[in-house]
Parts: structure tokens; sequence; C-alpha cells
């Protein structure tokens, strides 16, 4: 893999992370049309290491809040008397809460399909059709009549739910981003909160997935200019579009990403079936 093509890479890493059209989906598409002859999956992880930078800057405020709560709660003496009570009174300690619960069906997923889910990679013809499902899953939010207002909250029984479409959605061709803010959207919460909840979430299951990789660093074959240039190119790429997509959450304009998934799922279907 050159320079160029790593960079390509991480634009188009940066641009489809965050907006509900599957980072995973079209850079399995990108490296099979690139005549790469096996999927770079440590060089697809070192990618969303870059975007989980992005995620980590725009969500620095309330990482620091979390973190601040935890190191407060640990370091009380009551907390461990009581500990159910502290978490139901606080709403940073339930939040962290919420995140754990989601991580745990998440990290089940990975560790127990992780192989099968990673030769999809190398199958065209399926990442098609995982991004039509995809563009299926951005149009379930319009299944909610009523329109959520304010800064309503995830819930507790919602969490695992979220994580186990987290956890599909390692499928490429599946939206992360797209299936558990959608997900959230349909079982009643604010865009606001959907949005933060899911890039939260986020944060343990890359970097899961990063440390199930360590293991393949010594037997890659991939550039390591390349491998930095193209997680740079994702962070700040990814960074810009983490802001657009909560521009079009605010705007209502989220479900409208569906219709750019059912054209290039149906695009590449077409493509594959007169070439």
């Amino acid at each position: 893999m050159t320079i160029l093509e790593a960079v390509i890479l991480g634009i188009l890493q940066g641009v489809t992370e965050f907006l509900p059209v599957s980072s995973s989906g079209h850079l399995a598409l990108m490296q099979h049309y690139l005549g790469l002859k096996e999927p770079q999956v440590f060089f697809d992880v070192m990618l969303h290491l870059g975007t989980l930078g992005a995620v980590i800057i725009a969500y620095k405020g309330s990482i620091r809040e979390l973190a601040g709560a935890s190191i407060l709660a640990l370091t009380n003496h009551q907390f461990y008397r009581r500990p159910i009570f502290a978490i139901r009174s606080s709403n940073d300690l339930k939040f962290i809460w919420f995140i754990l619960l989601g991580s745990v069906p998440t990290g089940a997923i990975a560790i127990a399909f992780q192989p099968q889910l990673e030769e999809l990679f190398a199958k065209p013809t399926i990442v098609a059709m995982m991004l039509m499902t995809t563009g299926v899953i951005l149009q379930l939010p319009r299944l909610r009549r009523n329109t959520v207002e304010g800064d309503c909250p995830v819930r507790f029984w919602h969490s695992p739910l979220i994580g186990i479409v987290q956890g599909l959605a390692i499928t490429p061709g599946i939206s992360r981003s797209g299936a558990t803010i959608s997900l959230a959207l349909l079982l009643g919460s604010s865009p606001k909160q959907a949005a933060r909840f899911s890039f939260l979430l986020s944060i343990p299951a890359i970097l899961g997935a990063v440390l199930l990789k360590l293991k393949d660093v010594a037997s890659i074959s991939v550039n390591p200019m390349a491998v930095v240039f193209g997680t740079l190119t994702a962070f700040v790429v990814g960074y810009i579009s983490l802001r657009v997509l909560l521009a079009a959450l605010d705007r209502g304009k989220f479900t409208g990403f569906s219709y750019y998934c059912f054209a290039l799922g149906m695009g590449v279907l077409i493509f594959r079936l007169l070439s």
C-alpha cells in the first residue's frame, strides 16, 4: 500500500466513520477496487483509531465530566457501601454504567464472530447488500411518530440493545453510527443524547478492536508510513465529518443519508452483475 492510497483511504474513513454510511463498507469496496489482494484489517483498525481521536476531541467536555465523576466515586468510601444508590443519584455515573452495559454485548459479538465477519471484507456483493440494509436502518426513526425534544436521555434497558446493534455493525456495510443512533432515536432518545451515547460507546469498542489486532503487528506487511499518514488523515477529516453529522441531526436530516446507501449498494450490485 502506497502513502497516496493510505491518504485516500484515510479521507474515506474520516468522511464515512461518522456520517451514517458505513466506513467499513466503503473501505472494503475501495480496497477491493484499488486492487489490494487481501483486506487490510489491521490498517482498517488503525484508521478507526484515528477517528477515535476525533471523538475524544469533540466530546472532551463530556469525557472530562465522566472521568471526574468516576475518580470522585472511586475515592469515596461511601460509594463502596451503596454503589447502586450512588449510580442512581448521579447522572454521570449512570451514563458510565450504561456505556459499560452496552459494551458487554459488543465485545461478546466481536470475540465470537470476528473471523467470520472479517471474511466479508473480501466480498463486495455482500458489502453492497449490507449498505442497502443500512439504508433501511436509517429510516427506522421515522416509525416513531412523536418528535423528541430537549435532552431526553438513553435509558437503562436501551444500553444492551444498542450494544448488540453496535456489535453487529462490525459487519462491513452496516454503519455503526447509523445503527446505534437510529435505534436510540427509535427508542425515544433525543438526537443530542443519541449521538452522545453512540460516540462515547464507540470508545471502548474501538480500543477493544485495536487490542485484538495488536497480535498481528509483527505479521503486517503495510508500509508503516502509510499507516501513519492514513491515521492522521482519518483524524482530521473525521473531526470535520462528526461536526457535519451533529449539524444534520439538529436539522432533522439524519435519515436522508439512507438514499445514498441505497444508491451505492444498488450501484455496486449492478456493476458486479455487468462485469
